[in-house]
């Protein structure tokens, strides 16, 4: 696969982008090429710096108080990109941040499942808050209904992270929660 994806990189016009990362330079030229690259091989480029820099491990956040600092969340405030543009930024922040970025998606503004698809394209984080089917915060003590051969009812929280944690296991990285200790 890895020369297929060589192959799509070299065909967009991207690996000149991925020479200059390796080597600390990625300029405006860079960054110009990367904003009119086909999307998916931009995608492909982001995911194997991701892959090279900061391995599978995805971080998941979903209490707004244990929130670390330092990271470029998308989609930035008060901006509502299509789900394109999104990935887009995401692959570009990926490319043309810091090594090692920490490139997160805020899945309440965007969606959960495009903030899956977007850790396809660079991303390594994820941010929002656990939340009913209306939008609205669970309440503590909440219960939901977990279907299988023995329907039962279980807290609301467990079932909403291990959701989240299938979620990311699908898009093929390894979930840490929060409250997990980084390793």
């Amino acid at each position: 696969m890895s020369a297929l994806i060589d192959q799509a990189i070299d065909a967009a016009g991207l690996s000149g982008v991925e020479a200059a990362r390796r080597a600390g330079r990625v300029g405006q030229e860079e960054v110009e090429r990367l904003q009119q690259a086909d999307l998916l091989a931009l995608g492909a480029l982001a995911d194997r710096v991701r892959n090279q820099e900061v391995g599978d491990d995805v971080r998941i956040y979903t209490r707004p108080d244990a929130v670390a600092g330092d990271a470029i969340v998308l989609p930035a405030e008060a901006t509502s990109p299509t789900g394109l543009d999104l990935l887009r930024q995401v692959a570009v922040a990926r490319i043309t941040g810091p090594r090692s970025a920490r490139i997160r998606v805020d899945w309440t503004r965007c969606g959960l499942e495009l903030a899956q698809v977007a850790l396809g394209f660079g991303a390594n984080e994820l941010e929002g808050r656990i939340a009913n089917k209306r939008g609205l915060p669970m309440a503590e003590g909440e219960k939901l209904g977990v279907l299988g051969k023995k329907s039962r009812l279980e807290a609301a929280e467990i079932v909403k992270r291990k959701e989240l944690e299938g979620f990311v296991r699908r898009a093929g990285r390894t979930p840490r929660f929060d409250e997990e200790e980084a390793t």
